[in-house]
């Protein structure tokens, strides 16, 4: 293999990043309690629990309570329930914990690049890939169907975890990740697999598993979904594939400059933190339409939270539009998340206010919006701002790399350290699919794919190379 080594240089670089605070990858809804009228049929609406004692006595309260069981996975239950019988199921903590509604936001930003990794080389060594099974799992694959025989492989196996099995659902990322997986390793046997909710991709990994893939390829982000050391939700649904030897390639996150990290500050004692003195807001601009989701954590135990902040979001004008304001009382977790549709355009800021800590705590605040378009905050902390699970210790995290050489990391893009100090990125791939005149598909979103497809050619060289093994064959060939 010696002949092909110098493509695998020019493919990836490793990122050694030092830095301080926190990272995160996961979204709630806003959970501002709304009222309804008593006479108002009660509607339908989607949960997801954890159960305390078995799953099966996790399902046996939702049919209690009148809900319609959809999907066991990973010891969750995802369901239909009644809305009046969510207080209900909320508060049967001995049975139950009910999740925080949460989405996986697509890791890609606007640029105009297309960077060469050199995969012709092993091309015309004779690896294509071919024998590999990678996976896509993604959001949706909307156009699959006509990019088959051309863009993607003649056959491809597709799967969707959706409650409504809608493998396209709406958006073509997932199409553009496995487009430039195809585009690597063109051998590859590729399996798409779309999902919605935590649950579902628990089930998706289960699919995954059960199919034996080689390699997943994951260009989502959530944000604190856990305490920032790969731990939580999704880490742990991600551990699962890998201990069961698949390599996990996934997006880092474009957040490095929407994410601010730092100590609980209050001079006056109005107990609303400043940015700097006399600065209370934090934010940047939105586009009419955009999705603007604002997420707070801190250093509190996990599930048991007993300092209390709160968020506030103000609009264009400087009018309240939403707040956050779960009260943490040694139960719950360390997060304030909530998501609004910006109904004009201009700049939003975040407040936090501290409802109730014994100590300042260390703060992680992540504003971004849906679709990305890479507006800097006031105030940001590069270090720390990862998605999950790009934070988890066996995931192969993919930063985006910048220049001909991709030698230098963008400036967008997520790094650690996690909480727990370890380096990540562990990798900087090329972003962009098109020419140099045309929008690609970039971002951390396009890095992944390009990894998981050079894993592909380096599973094909080296059949008996699975899991660990298998990355640590890739971090040999990279520079």
């Amino acid at each position: 293999m010696s002949d092909v080594r110098p493509l695998a240089h020019r493919l990836l670089f490793s990122a050694g990043i030092a830095a301080i605070t926190v990272a995160g990858g996961l979204f709630a809804s806003d959970r501002d309690s709304r009222t309804r009228a008593p006479s108002a049929p009660a509607a339908l609406v989607r949960v997801e629990v954890t159960a305390i004692r078995s799953v099966d006595d996790a399902a046996a309260l939702i049919r209690e309570l009148a809900g319609t069981i959809e999907l066991e996975s990973g010891g969750r239950v995802q369901a239909l329930v009644p809305a009046d019988r969510v207080a209900a199921l909320s508060g049967a903590t001995h049975r139950v914990r009910l999740e925080r509604p949460q989405a996986a936001i697509p890791l890609q930003v606007p640029v105009t690049a297309l960077s060469r990794i050199g995969a012709d080389r092993w091309q015309t060594a004779g690896f294509t890939g071919h024998g590999v099974r990678v996976a896509i799992i993604d959001s949706g694959f909307r156009g699959q169907a006509a990019a088959r025989g051309s863009s993607l492989p003649s056959t491809v196996t597709t799967r969707s975890f959706r409650a409504d099995r809608n493998i396209e659902a709406g958006t073509d990322h997932g199409l553009r990740a496995a487009q430039i997986v195809h585009r690597v390793a063109p051998g590859a046997a590729l399996l798409l697999i779309n999902f919605s909710t935590i649950t579902e991709l628990s089930a998706a990994v289960d699919f995954a598993i059960e199919q034996r893939v080689d390699v997943i390829s994951f260009s989502l982000g959530f944000i604190h979904n856990g305490p920032g050391d790969g731990s939580g939700p999704v880490g742990e649904i991600a551990a699962r594939a890998t201990n069961a030897g698949i390599v996990w390639t996934s997006a880092s996150g474009n957040w490095a400059q929407q994410h601010w990290s730092g100590v609980f500050r209050d001079t006056n004692g109005d107990s609303v933190h400043e940015f700097m003195t006399n600065v209370r807001d934090n934010g940047h601009f939105f586009s009419t339409g955009d999705l603007i989701i604002a997420s707070l954590r801190w250093t509190d135990t996990w599930g048991a939270a007993c300092a209390d902040y709160d968020i506030e979001l103000f609009g264009p004008e400087g009018a309240l539009v939403r707040a956050s304001r779960d009260a943490q009382s040694c139960s719950g977790d360390p997060v304030e998340s909530l998501q609004v549709l910006a109904t004009k355009s201009g700049r939003y800021s975040v407040r936090i206010v501290q409802a109730g800590a014994p100590a300042p705590r260390l703060l992680d605040l992540m504003v971004v919006g849906s679709p990305d378009r890479s507006q800097p905050l006031d105030f940001r902390t590069a270090e720390g701002s990862l998605a999950q699970p790009a934070d988890a210790v066996s995931v192969l995290a993919v930063g985006a790399a910048t220049g001909d050489t991709l030698a230098t990391e963008a400036a967008y893009s997520s790094r650690g350290p996690t909480v727990d100090g370890r380096d990540k990125p562990n990798m900087l791939g090329p972003t962009g699919l098109g020419s140099p005149t045309t929008e690609a598909f970039a971002g951390t979103s396009a890095a992944a794919p390009y990894v998981a497809g050079a894993l592909a050619l380096l599973k094909e060289a080296f059949p008996e190379a699975r899991g660990a093994t298998l990355t640590a064959r890739l971090r040999d060939r990279s520079t």
